[in-house]
């Protein structure tokens, strides 16, 4: 474990009169609460009296997880510049204060990490994939730390791990968005071969392939559904419409008795508006596709184990329905 770094000049009487005692009483956390939030911001000394405290080897009221989280969340995200943004420096600091004795220690410490990838706009994608190893590591051991006291089944994905990797990799920082990237992706297969044949949460087959296809699909965009169908007819109506052909004539029409120059204007808009919308759905389609550089990446995962089990059909399948791209075939159903 490394040493515990001294806490903050400033706060530093405040911080012995708490650990006089031995422990961290809720009436202990009250007073930390009430000052850190006093002047409405939880500032550098704060964040570093409140990570020494947290070091610190002494019982700590059940009250002290929520306060952590709060006022960390609060220092990380909304007291940084850009707001609501965590930045590199920020999560490389938050990964070195929270594994200074090697690893996630404590529930409420994973709780934080989460917290944050969840609540801010923008995330380093080191601090989600320390999320996910960690996760990872839970699962195979099945120690429970990330989820407080008791032991879980090694080796399993359990229905708590299920949503918890659904929050780091769907939560609004997670890989810039609703995106999922190629090392989270690899990541999850990862997972999915570990706990291949083990009774698994029934929500875990959905999560992979919704996220794995995410990641082949969507790269650009959130994981909704989309129909392929319906985009493809839009395109030609647009594409009608940008000829003189159906509501746009009609709206052409519509504007026959303004002035010329008002005309000539409302005439400019639509049309601008129609190319929008025509980019709009050519790129909703662009996203659906997998080039080839991504197939052969979905087929190497898919050899890794020599076992092509049910959750990896499942996302075969998926693929087959979804994708847009003529090139699928080469995908071995």
């Amino acid at each position: 474990m490394n040493d515990i770094p001294p806490p903050p000049p400033l706060h530093a009487d405040l911080a012995a009169r708490i650990l006089t005692g031995g422990e961290i009483t809720v009436d202990d956390v009250l007073i930390l609460r009430q000052g850190v939030f006093a002047d409405g911001a939880v500032d550098k000394d704060e964040d570093d009296l409140i990570f020494y405290l947290n070091d610190q080897d002494v019982d700590k009221d059940i009250a002290w997880k929520e306060f952590f989280v709060d006022a960390l969340t609060d220092y990380f995200v909304w007291k940084q510049q850009p707001r609501g943004v965590l930045s590199d420096a920020g999560g490389a600091l938050l990964i070195d204060r929270i594994t200074r004795d090697g690893e996630i220690e404590h529930d409420h410490e994973f709780e934080l990490i989460v917290n944050l990838i969840f609540k801010a706009r923008e995330v380093p994608e080191d601090v989600v994939l320390f999320a996910l190893e960690a996760l990872e590591d839970n699962v195979l051991k099945g120690s429970g730390k990330l989820f407080g006291a008791g032991r879980r089944r090694a080796g399993v994905i359990d229905e708590g791990e299920v949503e918890a990797i659904r929050m780091v990799i769907f939560g609004s920082g997670g890989g810039g968005g609703l995106t999922v990237t190629r090392r989270e992706a690899e990541l999850l297969f990862r997972l999915n071969t570990e706990s291949s044949g083990k009774k698994n949460a029934a929500t875990w087959r959905e999560l992979f392939v919704t996220a794995v296809g995410c990641y082949l699909m969507l790269p650009q965009g959130p994981p909704g559904k989309i129909d392929v169908e319906e985009i493809r007819r839009r395109d030609e109506s647009l594409a009608g419409m940008a000829s003189g052909e159906g509501v746009f004539a009609m709206l052409i029409d519509a504007f026959s008795n303004l002035d010329p120059a008002h005309r000539d204007a409302e005439r400019r808009k639509l049309s601008e508006k129609n190319r929008r919308d025509l980019d709009d759905a050519h790129a909703a389609v662009e996203r659906e596709k997998i080039d080839r550089a991504e197939i052969d990446w979905l087929i190497e995962r898919l050899d890794e184990d020599d076992n092509l089990d049910g959750n990896e059909r499942a996302l075969l399948a998926y693929i087959k329905h979804k994708s847009v791209d003529p090139h699928r075939r080469h995908v071995r159903l």
